[in-house]
């Protein structure tokens, strides 16, 4: 409901600027403004949310000494769509802003985002070789460009080593399989006190996503098309989490069972490892067993393939200063110092394939990381290259939570998976034409 005031508002105050046009400050300074949120897009503790967006500034500023940059502070995550929404209404949207994953395709269908492809074609220091591409293809629409990408996470397998040494099991390697994840779950998965029950686990937060990625199938395409879901590699996807949850025998896993210290695995954003792999944040989460993580397993069909998240900054349509907003897009989504500033002042990953490799960024998270660590920080390049994102559309939130409720009504019963996913396929078809 919320999400409809916000698009119905948008829509309304755009269509206001494109009539009337609005009010900008006069001053002897042309002034930029950017649409920022306090605290970080991975929902965990951190420090100095604005410094690199301040530092930004500041050396833009010296470039461009006709120009004035400011932004407001102090404005929550949860509020910020709405925000936005509301300083669009009044037609004091920002020139640029940073764009939450679920609001992207909402902004840019109704008008909100400028087209990035004229600055992207026409800028002769611009390559977007440089992304990775499944950052890169986060702000992109039907092979139009409508935000660039600030700062990436993958997703990672948590693994409780201290769960695993108990048991007499080796901490998995980078290249494991769904044969190795499923043999391990196995054998944790256990009534540890003998009292009739299930108390011990072998995952918890391995999706359906997880599974098909990493059997090698994108579920959708830029034609809002569900690709072939009833095929071999999906029916293959859905068969193992069946298997997977049948070793639960019927007990709802939680996050609060990992974090306790009795699940082995649990898929986290890497941002999760940059916060409390580190002291002191540590003690206050995970302080009752040793844990380090992998990359996801990979299908019979597939790879070590992670979900890749990434935060935008786009472009408002209605901006009067696009060519200074261009300059300023490029500042915090292609500036290699910009991009290295997110790991030091962040908890994602550069979008940028060189800074991510680079030998300055893995010292960096290295030296917060302990020296018991088994992943190999050079790994988070093969992590991004091979990441992938969902494709958002329209209809995404409601399709996938049709999808997410018919698979766990799938995996936890006795139905012939093949029949349920023909099935599947023509629900999804279905409500897509709705």
């Amino acid at each position: 409901m919320k999400r409809k005031y916000i698009i119905s508002i948008i829509a309304i105050a755009i269509c206001l600027c494109v009539g009337v046009g609005y009010a900008i400050i006069q001053s002897s300074h042309k002034v930029i403004t950017i649409g920022v949120f306090a605290g970080s897009n991975w929902d965990v503790p951190t420090a100095d949310s604005y410094q690199i967006v301040q530092n930004v500034i500041e050396r833009y500023e010296k470039e461009h000494p006709n120009v004035r940059v400011k932004f407001m502070s102090g404005i929550r995550k949860s509020d910020y769509s709405e925000w936005l929404a509301g300083e669009t209404l009044n037609g004091d949207a920002p020139d640029i802003f940073f764009v939450l994953s679920d609001d992207f395709t909402t902004f840019h269908q109704v008008g909100l985002l400028e087209n990035l492809d004229s600055y992207i074609a026409n800028d002769n220091n611009f390559d977007t070789e440089a992304y990775y591409p499944s950052s890169y293809a986060t702000g992109m629409d039907n092979n139009h460009m409508y935000a660039l990408p600030y700062e990436s996470v993958p997703n990672l397998v948590f693994v409780n080593k201290s769960l695993l040494e108990k048991e007499g099991i080796s901490l998995p390697n980078n290249n494991w399989t769904w044969n190795d994840f499923y043999e391990i779950c196995k054998k944790v998965s256990k009534d540890t006190d003998n009292d009739g029950k299930i108390d011990q686990f072998g995952v918890y937060g391995y999706t359906w996503e997880d599974a098909m990625f990493a059997n090698g199938i994108a579920l959708f395409d830029e034609k809002e098309d569900v690709n072939d879901f009833n095929n071999t590699n999906a029916i293959e996807s859905i068969r193992f989490l069946r298997q997977l949850n049948e070793l639960n025998d019927n007990v709802h896993v939680t996050s609060q069972m990992f974090d306790e210290g009795n699940v082995a695995f649990c898929i986290m954003p890497f941002s999760e490892y940059r916060t409390y792999k580190p002291y002191p944040w540590k003690v206050k989460k995970y302080s009752n067993f040793e844990w380090d993580c992998v990359m996801l397993p990979s299908g019979p069909n597939g790879d070590n393939i992670s979900k890749v998240d990434t935060l935008l900054i786009g472009m408002n349509a209605q901006s009067k200063h696009k060519d200074e907003a261009w300059e300023l897009l490029k500042l915090l989504s292609y500036d290699q110092q910009t991009q290295l500033e997110i790991f030091k002042h962040s908890q994602g990953v550069s979008v940028l394939r060189e800074i991510t490799k680079s030998e300055e960024a893995i010292d960096i998270i290295s030296s917060d990381t302990p020296g018991d660590s088994l992943f190999q920080m050079y790994l988070l390049n093969e992590v991004m290259e091979n990441g992938k994102t969902q494709y958002r559309f329209k209809k995404f939130e409601s399709v996938t939570s049709l999808i997410d409720n018919e698979i766990y009504r799938i995996i936890n019963s006795e139905s012939d998976i093949k029949t349920e996913m023909v099935s599947l396929q023509n629900k999804i078809e279905t409500s897509l034409k709705e």
